[in-house]
């Protein structure tokens, strides 16, 4: 529990560190941009940027949260409960992919391949699924 707790926290602690900063506004208006041009484009975004930087080894809750905080597509006019479900759709696709969340350290372990191949062969076509369908759901509730 004291693992969560600290986790929690430092996600937590990320967000209010990043909160203000160049890197962050300039993120949160590159976004906002795009959702303007197409909410496809901002929804493949989102994805990718949680993606990359859940690969290299940063915590889906550190990112989606400073995300979250960064976000608001109330301003754009579009439901705050598509931005949850896209956050959502990321953190499961993030969770299956990265080589460092415990499932994949342990299946990687376990099968004697690296945690890259575990995330990207064992995974690749079920995510390649989700995404497909779960950003399509998402446009779905946007568009509402």
């Amino acid at each position: 529990m004291s693992n969560e707790i600290m986790l929690f926290t430092s996600a937590g602690l990320l967000r209010h560190a990043i909160q203000g900063t160049s890197l962050a506004n300039n993120l949160s208006y590159l976004l906002i941009n795009i959702a303007e041009e197409s909410i496809f484009l901002f929804a493949f975004s989102v994805l990718t940027i949680i993606l990359i930087v859940t690969f290299i080894g940063i915590h889906q809750i550190a990112v989606i949260t400073a995300l979250a905080m960064q976000l608001n597509l109330a301003e754009l006019g579009r439901s705050t409960l598509a931005l949850a479900i896209l956050l959502l759709l990321s953190w499961a696709i993030s969770s299956a992919l990265s080589p460092f969340t415990g499932l994949n350290l342990v299946v990687s372990r376990l099968s004697g391949l690296s945690g890259v191949q575990v995330g990207l062969r064992a995974n690749g076509l079920y995510l390649l699924i989700l995404s497909t369908i779960g950003i399509g759901f998402f446009m779905l509730i946007a568009r509402m």
